[in-house]
């Protein structure tokens, strides 16, 4: 079955996430006797190749921001800029999760697209998964300027909207009318045509949160600081992923081992003592004398 859907062509990504349905599905089935066997334990899904890693240079950066500053949503676009944090994540942010004094945002739900337990829409809040995840980060003053502007926006927005208005959770970034914003309808709808105005290359949403780490990384942050920002349990997380993106990493290596390990030139005279490894006229085990 899996070969001829590939034949057909299924994505190898999709094809995955078919086999865990089905193995998850057979496991409950074998285990209220409805099945003998789970015969997903004998097949392996196909393999997605991995994708290449897309983002933008701090000009590009800079060059989206400026063209999309008069969007609504360009808090949003900014903050995933800054912050390198993930799409549900930033979905899922409360103005609660914001400390004016202190300047800090926590980082500690995602909104999860749900058919099974409903909220509202479809949607439900979930805690993020790994305590790493679950992080406060220090923002920068023009971050907070920037969500400072977008709440005035998202004041604008109630009052237009009037009844309508849905603000129930207290959402950072909303739609129109207050109610979580959908991710596909915010790709599709405004970060595509954004890029496309700004003349940008075209990358996908998460690709937002490679470009901080390069930025950040780029700039001379540490693996183990950038890790701990954007939430990864360890830094050699973060070294897998984006280790190749520090700038000159290793480059300098071999001219320090050159520096270090290169034998110079010695003169026997000042050293005949080290080198010496028996007294002269000493004599050996088998009774010959040695000299060296």
């Amino acid at each position: 079955v899996y070969d001829g859907w590939l034949q057909e062509g299924i994505g190898a990504a999709t094809m995955q996430k078919i086999h865990r349905v089905f193995r998850t599905a057979l496991k409950g089935a074998k285990e209220t006797g409805l099945v003998y066997q789970n015969v997903t334990d004998s097949v392996k899904a196909p393999k997605a190749a991995r994708r290449e890693m897309l983002y933008w240079s701090d000009v590009e950066a800079n060059r989206f921001l400026t063209v999309i500053r008069d969007h609504r949503l360009y808090g949003l676009f900014y903050l995933a800029i800054v912050t390198g944090a993930r799409q549900m994540e930033l979905l899922g942010l409360q103005w609660s999760d914001l400390d004016w004094i202190k300047g800090t945002l926590h980082i500690g739900r995602q909104l999860v697209r749900s058919s099974r337990y409903q909220v509202r829409d479809g949607y439900r809040y979930a805690d993020i998964k790994t305590r790493a995840g679950n992080r406060t980060i220090k923002l920068g003053a023009a971050t907070l300027e920037v969500l400072r502007e977008h709440m005035k926006r998202q004041d604008l927005d109630r009052k237009f909207a009037g009844r309508r208005w849905q603000h129930i959770d207290d959402l950072i970034f909303t739609s129109t009318i207050g109610t979580p914003l959908n991710r596909k309808n915010l790709v599709d709808r405004d970060f595509i045509p954004m890029m496309e105005a700004a003349g940008v290359k075209k990358i996908r949403f998460h690709d937002l949160r490679h470009t901080a780490v390069a930025i950040m990384l780029s700039n001379g942050k540490s693996i183990f600081t950038v890790a701990k920002y954007i939430g990864h349990a360890r830094p050699s997380i973060t070294s897998d992923i984006y280790g190749h993106l520090i700038p000159g990493a290793g480059d300098d290596i071999g001219q320090m081992m050159d520096d270090l390990v290169f034998p110079t030139e010695l003169h026997l005279e000042n050293y005949k003592d080290a080198i010496r490894t028996q007294p002269e006229g000493q004599k050996s085990k088998n009774g010959e004398s040695g000299s060296n």
